[in-house]
């Protein structure tokens, strides 16, 4: 009888454990749809943002096509008016040359005509030939007074021809100054836009990346679930067995009444299950009100703590169940922090390599996100404490569980 009453607590107790366990799990799947939700919300805002900043991109780009454009335009017509300039000049030049060779000639003739005056004899003064060779200094003095006013006037047309195409050539310039200027604030606008836009794209792979890791998450929580549903179910008929074996025996015993130590026995198991039931709490937190013990690294900083917090990058509420300590060297050694004896010791598809350790007074520590696990740390393997269970690259994620409490890890490792 004291056997069946024992094996009925335990069923009892197995099952309620399952069924916390099932709630758990239950509730975190549902707050990481939660999050799910939100981390959809921010990925559609994402989207939105990066397709303005496309548009922005691609109107930013073709400004700077027309730009360019209007840039080579001006740039041609600086070369025309530069060339059309030079020309100018050229003709200029030859102009003011011609006045020159006029002004020459025409001080020759004065020259020549007023030397003639001074040799010629009185007699030839009046004579037919003197009459007809001033005729002629006069009349090709009139002539070259003539071309070299019409040089003049050449000269100041094109002295004015100059005078304009310069001042075109000025404005091409101040233009192209002016549009190589805007040309250089769309390049730097464009710079901006497409590091913005990188920026994006990065934050969509990032917050795609976690959604990715939270829906394997659900998937491996769905898949527990299953699982300890199935334990459930197994446990809910051993204990139907177990009560069904109790009620067998107790009504032999009634029938028999001889055993009355067996109905106290039994009478003392019901209450001690009673009790054990009672003492589950609604909070999943407990402080620990043990002796401080060892930490599960020589030296690190604590990167995550505790409880709640809200993540910088998501502005999310989350509640972290364990704490993550950053070792200051690299492949650091990961110890045992009590005496135990490992149940868990694998690689997992989210937490890297895990070893859980069942410890005394139902703790049990975890040690995840390990790059190596030592070769005599298996299922079953006992450990003291201080014992090199593995490596961590840099990371540990450390976690403390007190049958179905989790503790502050903390609260328990002396922090140096």
């Amino acid at each position: 009888m004291r056997k069946i009453c024992v094996l009925l607590a335990a069923a009892l107790c197995l099952n309620a454990s399952t069924g916390e366990k099932i709630k758990n799990q239950t509730t975190y799947l549902e707050s990481s749809k939660e999050l799910e939700k939100q981390l959809n919300k921010k990925l559609d805002d994402l989207a939105g943002d990066i397709l303005g900043g496309e548009k922005s991109v691609k109107q930013t780009d073709d400004k700077m096509k027309e730009l360019i454009m209007q840039i080579a335009q001006l740039e041609n017509s600086a070369k025309s008016a530069s060339g059309e300039l030079d020309e100018l000049v050229k003709q200029n030049k030859d102009l003011t040359q011609s006045q020159k060779d006029i002004q020459k000639s025409i001080v020759h003739i004065i020259s020549d005509e007023f030397s003639f005056d001074l040799i010629m004899p009185k007699e030839y003064e009046e004579g037919v030939d003197s009459i007809i060779a001033t005729e002629i200094l006069s009349k090709l003095n009139s002539v070259l007074k003539d071309d070299f006013n019409e040089l003049a006037k050449q000269y100041e047309s094109t002295q004015n021809l100059i005078k304009t195409q310069n001042d075109k050539i000025d404005g091409i310039k101040s233009n192209l100054k002016t549009f190589k200027f805007k040309q250089a604030e769309l390049v730097s606008l464009q710079d901006k836009q497409m590091k913005t836009l990188a920026n994006l794209k990065r934050d969509k792979e990032i917050y795609q990346k976690q959604l990715s890791r939270l829906q394997a998450q659900q998937d491996e929580i769905r898949k527990t679930l299953e699982e300890l549903k199935i334990v459930a179910k197994r446990e809910s008929e051993e204990a139907k067995k177990a009560l069904a074996a109790q009620k067998a025996a107790e009504a032999k015993a009634q029938k028999n009444k001889k055993d009355k130590k067996g109905e106290v026995a039994a009478s003392a198991s019901e209450g001690d299950v009673k009790q054990f039931g009672s003492s589950y709490q609604t909070s999943l937190v407990k402080k620990y009100s043990g002796e401080k013990t060892i930490a599960p690294l020589d030296g690190f900083t604590v990167k995550q703590k505790f409880g709640n917090y809200v993540d910088p990058i998501y502005n999310i509420k989350i509640f972290n169940e364990s704490v993550v300590l950053s070792a200051n060297s690299a492949d650091a050694k990961v110890k045992s922090v009590f005496n135990g004896k490992v149940v868990f010791a694998k690689e997992t598809a989210m937490l890297d390599k895990v070893v859980i350790i069942e410890n005394p007074n139902g703790i049990h520590t975890i040690y995840a996100h390990l790059s190596q696990i030592a070769p005599t740390v298996k299922v079953g393997a006992k450990v003291q404490k201080g014992y090199v269970i593995g490596r961590v690259q840099r990371d540990l994620t450390f976690e403390v569980t007190q049958k179905n409490y989790h503790i502050d890890p903390l609260e328990l490792i002396s922090l140096k």
